[in-house]
């Protein structure tokens, strides 16, 4: 089983490329990618509630993909109305990014949105950002309860992501910045592989890097098959899908 936690699709003003749920789907299919947790990027940039919608349909046509909700506080108006309209539709899977969109982790209306994702049975994406994030994330959302993935962890903040994860039972790391060789066996060995999930991060990235180094990590084949895929099934509650 080959399961994706981190794509996406739409447009960026930042980058003239085709990042078409079409361009997903072909890029995913020729990885032999089984599922693929997915977002539309109208619901970062732009409008978080038409994002959702856009993403909700995309993923009902392409069987492959499981649709990630995301939510910007700044708006504030709506946004917990937006958590139960998606929690009731079947999305399991919240995606935040407060490096992107300018506000903080440790926020009153984060920690607000945080109280009412604690009330459904879903889980949470949040950046790795810079040092002493993770360390934050840990302290004010973990204690939420719900299963948290920090995205984006790699070289140079290594160390606080294997403490972050060794301390907090909900709190998990994907994959696709853990370039250096030997990072993957060191958060497997201090922490347990149960808590690596893979993500490539496409079509921003390229996929077979990210697959690589799952792939030549010295692992267990029970544990390789854990992080590529079992994993995001169990802490994600993917189920369903």
């Amino acid at each position: 089983m080959l399961v994706d936690i981190n794509t996406c699709f739409g447009k960026t003003p930042r980058k003239r490329v085709d990042w078409s749920p079409e361009t997903l789907v072909a890029l995913l299919g020729e990885r032999d990618v089984d599922r693929a947790l997915t977002y539309s990027l109208r619901g970062v940039l732009y409008d978080f509630v038409t994002g959702n919608d856009e993403t909700w349909e995309v993923c009902r046509r392409h069987e492959m993909l499981i649709p990630v909700a995301t939510i910007d506080p700044r708006r504030h108006f709506g946004c917990l109305d937006e958590i139960e309209r998606c929690a009731d539709r079947g999305f399991s899977v919240f995606r935040f990014f407060p490096d992107q969109q300018g506000w903080a982790v440790d926020g009153a209306p984060f920690l607000k949105i945080c109280e009412t994702l604690a009330e459904h049975d879903v889980a949470v994406m949040l950046p790795a950002g810079p040092a002493g994030h993770q360390s934050l994330v840990g302290r004010e959302i973990a204690p939420f309860g719900f299963n948290v993935v920090l995205v984006g962890a790699g070289y140079g903040s290594n160390a606080e992501t294997y403490a972050v994860c060794t301390s907090y039972d909900n709190v998990f790391a994907e994959t696709h910045q853990f370039a250096s060789p030997g990072t993957i066996e060191g958060l497997a060995w201090v922490a347990g592989a149960h808590k690596l999930m893979f993500g490539s991060n496409s079509p921003d990235r390229y996929f077979g890097a990210a697959q690589m180094m799952v792939d030549s990590a010295d692992l267990s084949e029970s544990d390789r098959a854990a992080i590529l895929g079992h994993n995001a099934v169990r802490y994600l509650r993917l189920e369903g899908f």
